[in-house]
Formats: structure tokens, C-alpha cells, sequence
């Protein structure tokens, strides 16, 4: 029947704004079984330092250093001012990324290797009024997971019910 597909998809306009992909024939550096997948602890630490680049390269404008941290293949893909006009209109709308430290991923499916090799990781940071959503991809080069796609979006979080959950113990204000 027409029912949704499950799982988060990202608007076409995000996903072509906001994807640096190094071409999918290039990530067969590692095989599929070749290695493991990175632990809960690694792929947390994945997503943030990958996060954690966008962010320092929205700000400062300067693309070189997330490129070079890059797997080969994103890199020979990707130059810093291709890179800066995929993020233009993240960057625009200042969507602050450092905050992803603050918190652990949320996943919107359990991250795993795929049959070429690539690593994928899906899932959100649910901050309110704006959470972001992404779609990383890394790729195992020289030993270590390094980032092959990106896609990462701004997502309006709706307000929490009214009756929601109770304040965090002193938090609340005395009257």
C-alpha cells in the first residue's frame, strides 16, 4: 500500500545541499569482513569529532582541515570550496554543532558495516527547538575509520506535551 518507507530520510533539498559523498566506487579499500565494526564508545566519538569539524569549518569558513581529516578517496573528491558551497546554507542558517558534545546520538538504526566496506551511522541529536539529523559514512584507511560521506540536517523538534516529563531535580524554581 502508499504507507512511509520507516526511518528518517532526509529532504531531497538537505540531502543535495548538504551531502560531500566521495564516489561509491572508490570504498572498497576495506573489504566487508576485513574489519570490525568501531564499538558504541568510537562510533559516539566518530559522529562528534566528525560534527565537531563541520562546525569549526562553518565558523571559520576554512573547509582544508575537515577535507584532510577525510578518507583518501573524500578528499581526491572533494576540495575546500566544494566543500564550503555544500555547507553554504548550513553555515548561513548558524546552526550551532558544538552542542552534539553535550549529548550522545540518538540512532535511527543500529550502525553498521555495509557490503562495500563503509561504515554507516544514521541518527539524530534531538536538541530543542532545532536537532540535527545525520548520515555519516566512514571508511577504514591506514588502520582507522575516516570519513567517506556526510549529510548532515536541521530538524525542527516539536515542543514537549505539556504534561511531559518532570523537570530535572533542581531545576525547578521555589514560589
Amino acid at each position: 500500500m502508499g504507507g512511509r518507507a520507516r526511518g528518517w530520510r532526509p529532504p531531497a533539498l538537505a540531502v543535495a545541499l548538504l551531502m560531500a559523498l566521495a564516489p561509491v566506487g572508490q570504498a572498497h579499500e576495506a573489504s566487508a569482513g576485513s574489519a570490525a565494526a568501531p564499538d558504541r564508545q568510537e562510533t559516539a566519538r566518530l559522529i562528534w569529532t566528525t560534527l565537531i569539524a563541520v562546525d569549526h569549518a562553518n565558523r571559520t569558513g576554512n573547509y582544508s582541515v575537515l577535507r584532510d581529516l577525510a578518507a583518501p578517496a573524500f578528499r581526491d573528491a572533494n576540495n575546500a570550496a566544494r566543500l564550503a558551497s555544500i555547507f553554504a546554507k548550513f553555515r548561513t542558517r548558524d546552526i550551532g554543532l558544538r552542542r552534539v558534545v553535550l549529548a550522545s546520538p540518538v540512532y535511527t538504526e543500529p550502525p553498521k558495516i555495509l557490503d562495500n566496506g563503509l561504515y554507516r551511522v544514521r541518527g539524530s541529536f534531538p536538541f530543542r527547538p532545532v536537532g540535527i539529523k545525520f548520515d555519516l559514512l566512514f571508511q577504514l584507511s591506514n588502520g582507522e575509520w575516516q570519513l567517506f560521506g556526510v549529510s548532515i540536517a536541521p530538524v525542527e523538534m516539536p515542543a514537549p506535551p505539556a504534561d511531559g516529563p518532570a523537570p530535572e531535580p533542581g531545576t525547578e524554581s521555589g514560589g
